[in-house]
């Protein structure tokens, strides 16, 4: 009996040791899980306060260039000490109401993942807000590596070719020029002109054609030309065509034929195969570096409220 009774006292005095070690071990992982908890949804409220201050200031710069001074877009240039690649940043700064929406839709939706982070809607967000977020990290890794592959293609070809991972796109990106030359004229009219380019290749616009560029060329390149000759007949030379002439066209058509005729003669040496080119090879190089901060930083939160998702999934939030 003796034996009996000590064989059950150590019994349950092992019972005992092994409750408060599950106890102790348990409490041990929920302070574990509620610091890692407390430093994700931390690093998500700092991570999307920034982006709010982000989209605020793509929404200032967005109403700057487009109520500010003629030379707004200048002076931004310079504040923004974004010269190495300035061909970039005209194109961007010709879309200001794009750059306004575009800071808008990154403040809303910062704004809304800081104050979502920890409340009852929590659970619900991070199912949503976790898999778009690394979705959008993968396809900006993709995106950078394939630019900058192609960026380096482009320089060494001297920018009259762009092929992208071996294929190249510079005949396809020529016929859907001439088409749209000859089917839209005044979209690749404003191309030009926000682009600060003229024709497809370099001094294609000439008039008359020099080298080896022929006339049928010059019109189903150049849609200022293109435009002259549907209503002259005759491809004519700027210096020559009269403003009469230019206001005649212009009223056929229903748009300024005579300010697509000033910007293709302006850039006349600068094709607008060399020109996007070169913008392909700025963004693919320039931007290399900060597009794969941004997508870091981009996983860095979808790795964060991943986390937090399956605290939400396990019942722990």
């Amino acid at each position: 009996a003796l034996r009996q009774a000590t064989s059950t006292d150590k019994g349950a005095g092992r019972g005992h040791f092994e409750r408060r070690k599950s106890n102790v071990l348990a409490v041990f992982t929920a302070m574990v899980c509620c610091i890692d908890r407390i430093f994700c949804e931390t690093i998500l409220k700092i991570g999307n306060a920034l982006a709010a201050l982000v989209g605020l200031f793509l929404i200032a710069c967005g109403l700057y260039l487009e109520f500010g001074p003629v030379d707004a877009s200048s002076k931004l240039l310079e504040f923004l000490k974004l010269q190495n690649i300035e061909q970039v940043y005209n194109v961007v700064a010709r879309f200001q109401i794009w750059v306004i929406v575009l800071g808008a839709v990154i403040f809303v939706l910062a704004l809304f993942t800081f104050f979502c982070t920890g409340s009852n809607l929590a659970k619900v967000y991070y199912c949503i807000y976790s898999p778009v977020l690394m979705l959008l990290s993968l396809l900006i890794f993709f995106a950078v590596g394939v630019l900058y592959v192609a960026a380096k293609s482009t320089e060494s070809n001297d920018y009259q070719k762009i092929s992208i991972l071996g294929y190249s796109l510079t005949d396809k990106f020529q016929a859907l020029w001439v088409k749209g030359v000859v089917q839209d004229t005044e979209t690749i009219c404003e191309l030009e002109e926000v682009v600060q380019c003229s024709g497809f290749y370099d001094a294609q616009c000439i008039v008359p054609p020099t080298g080896s560029v022929t006339q049928q060329e010059v019109i189903t390149h150049c849609p200022a030309q293109y435009q002259i000759f549907e209503g002259t007949g005759s491809i004519q030379s700027p210096s020559t065509i009269s403003n009469d002439t230019l206001q005649d066209i212009s009223k056929d058509v229903g748009w300024n034929v005579s300010k697509c005729l000033y910007y293709e003669t302006e850039n006349v040496n600068y094709g607008c195969l060399r020109t996007l080119a070169m913008i392909l090879y700025q963004v693919g190089t320039v931007l290399f570096i900060p597009g794969l901060v941004i997508a870091s930083y981009i996983l860095l939160l979808s790795l964060a409220s991943s986390y937090l998702t399956c605290c939400a999934l396990c019942g722990k939030i």
